[in-house]
């Protein structure tokens, strides 16, 4: 009955596990043709750092403040596509499950991210 009561961070195992997830994912993107060239010129620390900070918001971290640039102005000049969106969300979700996350948290995780989609994808 406690695990209701928790939010997605805390049952995600906090900042280690958020920080893996993280750190993993941008390994792979930047291997990934369809999605490496977003980030060619971009200070990847710092794109992590950001990173963290928004996923433990997101996902419920009382303590963790998002204090990175408005996520439209982010996006708005990389013309991120649809399709890179969804192969994003794949990466997350092969990632997580490979930290053993029960699949309702991964969706839950994901419903997250999705919900982000409008000011992340501007290629028409």
């Amino acid at each position: 009955m406690d695990n209701q009561k928790k939010c997605l961070y805390e049952k995600f195992g906090g900042d280690q596990q958020v920080s893996e997830l993280i750190d993993q994912f941008y390994y792979k993107v930047l291997f990934d043709k369809l999605l490496r060239d977003k980030f060619l010129k971009a200070d990847m620390s710092r794109v992590r750092y950001q990173q963290k900070r928004f996923f433990s918001q997101m996902m419920g971290d009382k303590n963790t403040q998002y204090t990175g640039r408005d996520l439209i102005e982010v996006h708005k000049n990389l013309n991120i596509s649809n399709q890179q969106f969804d192969k994003f969300k794949t990466h997350l979700k092969n990632i997580a499950q490979d930290m053993e996350v029960p699949i309702q948290d991964i969706d839950e995780l994901l419903q997250h991210v999705e919900n982000h989609r409008d000011v992340i994808v501007f290629q028409k």
